[in-house]
């Protein structure tokens, strides 16, 4: 916990996606309704000027499942990044991958379908992280059993790609792939000029590059 609270805003951000998810389940258990159709992003939602969904949509999720393996996420970027970049940088990282990402996947889907989940922020984090520390080696753990040692800019590129070719070839259709690409997307421009500006601190426990 000790992580958490040198991190606010990541322990803010964990705070309202399990207050919201026990939330939603409370209201599903005892009241027989949803938050999705208020906070949930849809077209429907959008026209009935509900703007604040590009934002809420990322702080719902729709099963336990959804909601650990973005918290898992969350856990292993957030404070680190939230060192890097400072608290309001950190934070906007992690709006503009929800809300961009929200954009791409309801533009892109025909109908008005309810997007949930934080994934486009996570995304945000993952690429931009693989954007301020390119040569950086992590070792990352595919589908969370699996250690594989990369380049920091190889998670991002298979955020982005795998993204694309998921929504392409339609696997898994029930999964916002649009809205990762779009997170990964912002989280690389948004990163791009972080660190084109200088606004990203050193960290000296960072371990040093694998040379070109």
């Amino acid at each position: 916990m000790e992580r958490l609270r040198r991190s606010p805003v990541t322990a803010i951000l964990f705070g309202i996606n399990l207050t919201l998810f026990l939330s939603e389940e409370l209201f599903r258990f005892f009241f027989d309704c949803s938050l999705f159709p208020y906070l949930a992003l849809s077209r429907d939602g959008l026209a009935g000027g509900g703007w604040w969904q590009f934002v809420t949509h990322a702080f719902l999720h729709g099963n336990l499942l959804h909601l650990v393996v973005n918290m898992v996420a969350l856990w292993f970027t957030g404070p680190l990044l939230e060192e890097l970049l400072g608290s309001l940088r950190y934070l906007l990282l992690y709006l503009g991958g929800a809300v961009f990402g929200g954009l791409l996947q309801t533009l892109v889907t025909p109908g008005s379908i309810d997007l949930v989940g934080a994934s486009g922020s996570v995304c945000a984090l993952l690429v931009g992280f693989g954007t301020l520390f390119p040569n950086l080696q992590i070792t990352a753990l595919i589908f969370f059993v699996i250690p594989v040692n990369m380049k920091a800019s190889m998670l991002g590129w298979l955020v982005i790609v795998g993204s694309l070719l998921f929504w392409f070839l339609g696997i898994e259709r029930q999964i916002g792939h649009l809205a990762h690409l779009g997170g990964g997307i912002a989280g690389f421009v948004i990163c791009f000029f972080y660190k084109k500006l200088g606004w990203v601190q050193q960290i000296s426990e960072l371990p040093p590059p694998i040379p070109r």
